[in-house]
């Protein structure tokens, strides 16, 4: 019988996880985000031929990229819901010269997204009287 709980838990977590994945970019947690772009290396690794420590030392840039907020963004990171998959990273720009793989954002420096901050409400002013208005012990008006 405890065979059968311990199951349903790890089925029921299991599925916790993968409606996770199904969430739009910027609705799944940090963890997850790091997972999807480990997975993001893993598919891009043979088309710029990735050694093991290129892969580590690229997973660091993203990962302190993703600290920064830099990646936070659906218009910065492109993600398919349906294959739970980063398609494309924009303004990334990945080169092999001379056998030395370097990687950086190019092109406009990308904004942090941060939240908004509310202006501030002024109090309203006590002093101020419209000239309709009629104050007690007034008699000039």
């Amino acid at each position: 019988m405890e065979d059968t709980k311990e199951d349903t838990f790890k089925t029921m977590l299991e599925g916790g996880a993968r409606d996770a994945y199904t969430r739009p970019w910027h609705r799944i947690e940090r963890g997850l985000r790091l997972n999807r772009l480990r997975i993001f290396i893993e598919d891009i690794a043979p088309q710029y031929e990735m050694t093991k420590e290129e892969k580590e030392a690229f997973f660091v840039f993203l990962q302190k990229a993703l600290d920064k907020k830099l990646l936070n963004t659906v218009k910065v990171v492109q993600y398919d819901t349906d294959t739970q998959r980063i398609i494309t990273i924009k303004a990334l720009e990945i080169k092999r010269n001379q056998g030395v793989l370097k990687w950086a954002f190019t092109g406009k420096p990308l904004k942090k997204e941060a939240t908004r901050k509310k202006k501030a409400l002024l109090p309203p002013c006590v002093s101020t009287v419209l000239p309709d208005t009629k104050i007690e012990g007034d008699e000039s008006q």
